[in-house]
This record gives structure tokens, sequence and C-alpha cells, in this order.
């Protein structure tokens, strides 16, 4: 059974990623309200990075608010 892309695929050359503000927005509270392993678990289903690239982005968006 073939799986779709994820929405947001990260870039595997720089390990980075961008999501659209409303999703940065939405994955900022879900790392307050449930925690950050939570959040880290969304934004690899988003994106389809790993685990490594996911804590980064959730870490540098937790710093910057």
């Amino acid at each position: 059974m073939p799986t779709s892309p994820p929405p947001y695929p990260y870039d595997k050359r720089t390990n980075t990623l961008q999501l659209p503000a409303a999703v940065s927005h939405e994955i900022f509270h879900l790392a307050q309200d449930a925690g950050k392993p939570e959040a880290m678990k969304r934004v690899m289903e988003l994106t389809g990075a790993g685990l490594r690239v996911a804590k980064d982005y959730v870490d540098a968006l937790l710093a910057a608010r």
C-alpha cells in the first residue's frame, strides 16, 4: 500500500524544514500543552523528518517565543 508524501517535506540536504506560520503556532501550543514529545511527533508526521530534526525545530520554536 503506497504512502502519501508528508504535506511539508523537509530538506534532507540541510536537515531544515519550513512550516507555515499557522502550523508553527499549532506546534508551539502543542509543546506547551501536551509536551515536547507530542510536538516532536507532530512535526515528524507533517514533515517526514527524523527525531533529531524534529527536536531541533521544537527547541528553536520554544526558544524564539
